[in-house]
């Protein structure tokens, strides 16, 4: 009953949130790893060690309670300023807070509970937890560190629009400088592990790059305001092109104007599918 209750308290105040939060942190990571394989993953065995253990329980308990009340998420946004961005074609838009720093405060507190509770750290250092909790710790911190450069939203949409293919683009402001030479070295790092490169760019490279259709690759664009992932060269060039002429043409359409009528009062997750297509 006291495992059920848990459950229960964590999934009204805090599934939501949390959904968004990882959901925020796979897109980041897309846009850094590329297509590079995960790392073995642990087994989910943590509710069955969470029924066997009622000390574990407690501490998660605990720990739960913690980061509902710890933990400041980022605050509603009244509008988009990456909304009028996208092309006019776009049927896809999904729009995330930048979740870093609450990313960062949940590890941080996770890490103090670890070495507050004998308990939580035994379980965290039993098995498959032992080699892969690590690299989960190292890869929350990476995306925290990522997220410095980034504004307080990340928007993916999905257009069809050059050569009928589906064009899909993760965008984000950028709020400081030495965002491309974090990237590079992230690729870099990533390099012995992806099946295909990632390409980072500014606006001078990209204009001479080369398209590898039909191959898919990771491109990411680095402008001085803006950072533009896709999967080919093609998109991103059509992409820049729109933000030098100022494109705002989104912004006039049916399913512009509805998505933009969500940030209306405030909103955190925003996600449609234009239905007439």
């Amino acid at each position: 009953m006291r495992y059920a209750q848990v459950l229960q308290q964590w999934r009204y105040h805090y599934f939501n949130k949390c959904v968004a939060l990882f959901a925020a942190i796979f897109l980041i990571n897309f846009a850094c790893a590329a297509q590079a394989p995960l790392p073995s993953q642990p087994e989910m065995t943590w509710p069955q060690d969470l029924q066997k253990d009622p000390a574990l329980l407690t501490e998660f308990g605990q720990l739960l309670t913690k980061l509902k009340h710890d933990v400041q998420f980022p605050p509603p946004r009244g509008q988009s300023r990456l909304l009028p961005l996208l092309p006019e074609s776009t049927i896809i838009y999904a729009a995330f807070p930048n979740y870093g720093d609450a990313a960062h405060q949940i590890l941080t507190i996770f890490q103090q509970e670890l070495q507050r509770s004998p308990v939580l750290r035994a379980w965290w250092e039993h098995g498959n937890l032992a080699t892969n909790g690590p690299k989960l710790e190292d890869s929350l911190e990476k995306v925290y560190q990522l997220s410095q450069f980034l504004g307080d939203e990340i928007v993916v949409s999905g257009a069809t629009e050059i050569h009928q293919q589906p064009s899909i683009l993760i965008v984000a402001e950028v709020r400081r400088p030495g965002l491309k030479d974090f990237l590079q070295q992230m690729a870099k790092n990533l390099a012995d592990k992806s099946k295909s490169p990632v390409r980072i760019l500014d606006v001078e490279e990209l204009a001479t790059a080369k398209d590898t259709r039909p191959a898919q690759e990771l491109a990411i664009l680095v402008r001085p305001d803006m950072v533009v992932a896709a999967l080919n060269v093609a998109a991103l060039r059509d992409f820049n092109s729109r933000l030098e002429r100022n494109n705002r043409e989104f912004s006039a359409t049916p399913f512009g104007q509805r998505v933009a009528q969500e940030y209306e009062g405030g909103t955190t997750v925003v996600g449609a599918i234009d239905r007439r297509c």
